[in-house]
């Protein structure tokens, strides 16, 4: 066991828990196992930790319910011991133990090499920075076998090796292909040198042979390029120009000195290739690129008597049938290599296509090897316990006994903690129901003081509309009529909106109160209905004929609510009947006062009009007679 503990804890420092030395698995309390626990769940599977915690909660009901998530993820895992919350929040060292075995046997191995590969990887940085500090710094112009005084036992030379480091500006967007090169295909800067130690040295040298490349740029354009009357761009195309001429000058020079059609073949021009190339392979330091542009006369000169000596041994259809030999040949390579190239495509189609078949092969023979090996685990551990089954028995009886201990201990701490928690809960609930309540009656009294404020509106704008009528009726009125008759009509007219708005005022505190007692009554009957329920499902646990009372006032229940129901819609009916009654009063008057007269008078005209014509044509067929 103690061995078991100690690979326990040194998986556990991997994971990055912090355990103190002498420390062991008997001292973990539970929020030190929720911590491991969770280290090790995060390795497995981190999507399902991400919602947890990284202490243990405070709140008692946090704490169970973050348990029983890890209980059940662990479960999820493979785990088939018997696992709640409460082994988490009250540890065993077995049960600990037993978890704890399960989970480092669940971690990926992937996991486990990339976590050591990084553990040696700082080490490595460790000691190399340690190994930097005592050592001293040596010049790499200062030769490794001269003495100097201080410990310079360990130095070491300078070497730089070359480096391809993303180049910027338009080459990047132009060149297709080549920032996708640059992300997949190029190797960081770290990967380029041999060694770790080559890596500043050749950055060092890179950017050197940058500066100096400028510099010679530079110095070039002020003694050449400025007289030559262009720009720095015109005259670096002009440059290039140049040099690409000179180079098929001096690969058709050495073409005419070869004196064979072959000199054009696939060797012979990778040969002129390299020869070209040579005379510039010592271009590599930092000072000595200063040779692409020195010899230009001398090569200028040699160029000249070398096409004067061909022209002297060969004519010009002898080069043309030359050149036709040579173009055919090439053509002929470049229809074998691109047969190869189809040939190779379809084989690596083939073996593409094999490949997948293989790994397919792959994937069922690792499903039935996980399969079996479940199986063998399960069978292993069913032949281990029937070596000794009674002693396995007892053991089982002994936890099982323990469990039940322990879920009666804790069934009655959750009745500790519960009792509160539904006192409260009711006290809430009521006190939300009763803002509820009032938010309700507020609401409607809202949608009364609307509904008043829109009949007063409307009220006003008839008001106006009188009010204008009388206005025009007065002034076509005569002026010598009495005022009293007008005063008397005016005192009528304000007795009856005393009358009207105390009818009003009856009505609105009519409709107050029944809303009030409408409210205390379903909150009465609510509250009755709740109270009732708990009676009785309190005295079903003891009482058969409660259960029946259970059931009976279920249907109760429903009816009742079915009852509010229908007597709410009753309530909505008998407003929109009067609602429609009076729109039918208004739509009568109208049509009575209003379409009744017009419809009599377009029938009389209609009438007319047809005598009318009745008449016309009398006269029409006896003047035609």
């Amino acid at each position: 066991m103690d061995e078991a503990d100690g690979i326990i804890l040194i998986t556990l420092k991997d994971l990055g828990c912090e355990i103190e030395e002498n420390e062991t698995i008997k001292d973990f309390d539970s929020e030190m196992v929720y911590k491991c626990i969770l280290s090790y769940l995060k390795v497995i599977n981190e999507n399902k930790v991400q919602n947890l915690t990284s202490t243990l909660p405070k709140n008692m009901s946090a704490r169970v319910n973050s348990c029983s998530l890890i209980a059940n993820i662990i479960k999820d895992l493979g785990y088939r011991a018997e696992l709640s919350y409460h082994n988490l929040l009250y540890p065993n060292v077995n049960d600990i133990r037993r978890i704890f075995i399960f989970l480092g046997q669940s971690l990926p191995k992937k996991e486990i090499e990339t976590a050591s590969k990084t553990m040696k990887l700082e080490d490595q940085i460790c000691q190399y920075l340690q190994g930097c500090v005592k050592e001293s710094w040596m010049p790499y112009f200062c030769p490794f076998s001269k003495r100097i005084p201080g410990n310079y036992s360990t130095a070491k030379l300078f070497t730089a090796n070359s480096l391809k480091i993303p180049s910027r500006g338009r080459s990047v967007k132009t060149v297709p292909g080549l920032e996708q090169y640059y992300i997949n295909n190029l190797e960081p800067l770290t990967l380029q040198t041999n060694r770790s130690e080559d890596i500043a040295p050749s950055v060092f040298e890179y950017n050197l042979s940058i500066y100096a490349e400028a510099q010679e740029r530079e110095n070039e354009w002020n003694n050449k390029g400025s007289s030559s009357g262009l720009n720095p761009i015109d005259y670096r195309k002009s440059k290039m120009k140049q040099v690409l001429s000179r180079m098929n000058d001096s690969i058709r020079a050495s073409n005419i000195e070869g004196g064979s059609s072959a000199s054009f073949g696939n060797d012979s021009l990778q040969d002129l290739i390299g020869e070209f190339r040579g005379g510039f392979s010592d271009v590599g330091g930092q000072f000595s690129r200063k040779k692409l542009f020195t010899n230009e006369q001398i090569e200028a000169t040699s160029i000249q008597s070398s096409n004067q000596v061909a022209a002297e041994v060969e004519t010009e259809e002898q080069r043309q049938m030359k050149r036709q030999q040579e173009i055919d040949e090439l053509q002929s390579q470049i229809d074998q290599i691109s047969e190869q190239i189809q040939q190779y495509q379809r084989e690596m189609q083939d073996f593409v296509s094999l490949m997948r078949q293989a790994e397919s092969e792959n994937i069922e023979q690792d499903t039935q090897r996980e399969g079996l090996e479940k199986q063998y685990k399960i069978k292993k551990k069913t032949f281990a316990l029937l070596d000794d089954a009674e002693g396995n028995m007892k053991e089982l009886q002994g936890l099982c006994n323990q469990t039940s201990a322990n879920l009666l201990e804790m069934s009655a701490e959750w009745e500790k903690v519960r009792r509160p928690i539904i006192e409260k809960y009711r006290s809430l609930k009521d006190k939300q129901m009763n803002q509820a309540d009032e938010a309700k009656s507020k609401l409607d009294r809202i949608k009364e003081m609307r509904q008043l404020i829109k009949k007063l509106v409307q009220e006003v704008q008839q008001k106006e509309e009188q009010f204008q009528q009388l206005q025009e009726a007065y002034k076509n009125a005569p002026k010598d009529s009495n005022r009293s008759i007008y005063t008397r009509r005016i005192l009528e007219t304000v007795k009856n909106i005393k009358k009207q708005k105390v009818d009003i005022d009856k009505v609105l505190l009519d409709t107050k109160n029944l809303q009030k007692e409408i409210n205390t009554v379903t909150d009465t009957a609510v509250r009755t209905f709740e109270l009732v329920k708990d009676l009785l499902y309190n005295d079903a646990k003891k009482d058969v004929t409660a259960k029946q009372a259970i059931k009976s006032f279920a249907i109760i229940d429903d009816k009742f609510q079915k009852l509010f129901k229908t007597i709410d819609d009753t309530g909505s009916f008998q407003n929109n009947i009067l609602t429609l009654h009076s729109k039918i009063e208004h739509i009568t008057q109208k049509t009575n006062t209003l379409n009744s007269d017009r419809v009599v008078k377009d029938l009389s005209n209609i009438k007319a009009e047809n005598q009318n014509l009745i008449k016309q044509i009398r006269v029409l067929m006896e003047t035609s007679n």
